[in-house]
């Protein structure tokens, strides 16, 4: 189960929400299934931050924004 809104709306967040988003996610599937090979965890855990991250606006749309100065 993904812990990503499918509808989640694209919003600036923050370097901390992000972090801290980003932080939720790993650590909701940290808490392995002792029944799920650790190598499916892993892979649910790639694809939550994926969706994640094509939630988020690109880093160019950030950058365009001013929100952060370049794509570093």
């Amino acid at each position: 189960m993904s812990v990503v809104s499918e509808n989640a709306e694209k919003k600036f967040l923050t370097h901390t929400e992000i972090g801290m988003n980003v932080e939720a996610i790993v650590h909701s599937n940290a808490l392995f299934d002792p029944h799920q090979h650790s190598r499916i965890s892993l892979n649910q855990l790639i694809l939550d931050l994926i969706k994640y991250r094509d939630s988020l606006p690109t880093i160019e749309e950030y950058v365009k924004s001013g929100r952060i100065k370049d794509g570093t």
